[in-house]
């Protein structure tokens, strides 16, 4: 069973970014869930101009770039070797480029899936296959993790009560409040929108609203009167 089970729409692996047949959907976020929108990139570039569109936030934009190194893989599939390797060389570093303030950590991941492509491609195996199935297993390795520290944090949680948020942050939002139903803690949530992208708003507020949770969405400015009131 994959890791993402139980949890929200937009947390379901397909649903952040999936590279399937030659190309790669990508949920788009700045509309979502007011409405229900993929992008689809048929190269690589395309990927990487999603991310730095802001297509996809959070957590997405490190998907996106992985599921991007099996669409570079299958874009190069009738280059020879060395020119192939090459290709998903240079692919690496334009999608970890593609916004800065993540590069590194994209450069991490990218170089991963170069190296499962490297190995793909010299053995005369289908590199886009390698490289899914390899994102796929780092995905639910990622949940597992995440899902260790949700045990941690929903221990803390009173067993009826009113948690605040802040922003977005994605997965550990979806994995504690899968384990909180799971032990039965019956809590509400309360999301300032977060502006400029409204992530709280949207995002928050729908995984809990997706998960079966009471949510309220309040403004930017009344955490402090929240915070002392309710």
């Amino acid at each position: 069973m994959r890791e993402d089970y139980d949890l929200a729409f937009m947390l379901r692996y397909e649903n952040v970014a999936w590279y399937e047949e030659g190309s790669v959907k990508i949920l788009d976020r700045r509309v979502y869930p007011t409405r229900l929108s993929f992008k689809v990139c048929k190269t690589h570039l395309e990927v990487a101009q999603a991310i730095r569109d802001m297509v996809t936030q959070s957590g997405g934009p490190y998907q996106a770039a992985a599921m991007g190194m099996a669409l570079a893989a299958y874009e190069s599939r009738e280059l020879g070797q060395e020119a192939r390797i090459q290709y998903l060389e240079k692919a690496a570093h334009s999608l970890a480029g593609a916004r800065p303030t993540t590069s590194r950590k994209m450069m991490q991941i990218t170089s991963k899936c170069y190296r499962v492509g490297l190995e793909a491609i010299l053995r005369g195996e289908p590199a886009q296959e390698k490289i899914f199935n390899y994102v796929v297993k780092l995905l639910d390795d990622k949940y597992r993790r995440i899902a260790r520290r949700a045990e941690i944090l929903v221990d803390f949680f009173p067993d009826k009560g009113t948690v605040m948020t802040q922003c977005f942050a994605e997965v550990i939002v979806g994995l504690m409040l899968r384990r909180a139903r799971e032990v039965g803690k019956d809590i509400s949530l309360i999301c300032p929108e977060t502006r400029p992208y409204f992530q709280g708003a949207r995002l928050t507020a729908s995984v809990a609203r997706d998960q079966g949770f009471d949510v309220t969405v309040i403004t930017d400015n009344m955490p402090g009167y929240v915070l002392k009131k309710k």
